[in-house]
């Protein structure tokens, strides 16, 4: 029996259609722009969604017998005895909008509410978590809300 031959092969692409337009004789020059807006994935950092109870000095007080201290060196959130434990060992988020009011004002909304026995305050040192505090207003009082540093 005899070999087998495969015609040979013709080349591929015999006739390739030529540009419909001219290349220019001196073509721009390719500038490559640098992105300023790129993020430095490295240097990249998540952003803070949660402070430390020990960096911001939190504690937990009780309603009852509350005094309000001279000065505006603390602030304060009046909230339900659990959640106020839960914040002063677990730290503040910075997601849930809690409402913080100075000594004075504190001092108000105790004297305007029955004061029971289920009801904490957690004080809070003003100058540690003043980057994350926006002025705002409660029952027309002003308060401040604890939520992320705005840029």
């Amino acid at each position: 029996m005899g070999r087998r031959r495969s015609p040979s092969s013709a080349p591929l692409f015999e006739t390739l259609p030529q540009s419909r337009r001219p290349r220019p004789e001196n073509p721009l020059p390719r500038v490559s722009v640098a992105s300023t807006d790129q993020l430095d994935l490295l240097g990249w950092k998540p952003p803070l969604t949660h402070l430390d109870a020990g960096e911001v000095e939190a504690c937990f007080l009780s309603p009852v017998g509350f005094r309000p201290p001279s000065g505006e060196a603390f602030v304060y959130h009046l909230t339900d005895i659990v959640s106020a434990r839960m914040i002063v060992e677990n730290g503040l988020s910075l997601t849930d909008g809690l409402r913080f009011r100075t000594a004075a004002h504190l001092a108000q909304d105790l004297a305007d509410a029955p004061v029971t026995e289920d009801l904490g305050i957690v004080r809070v040192r003003r100058r540690l978590i003043q980057p994350w505090l926006t002025a705002d207003r409660q029952d027309g009082r002003p308060c401040y809300v604890l939520g992320p540093e705005t840029s």
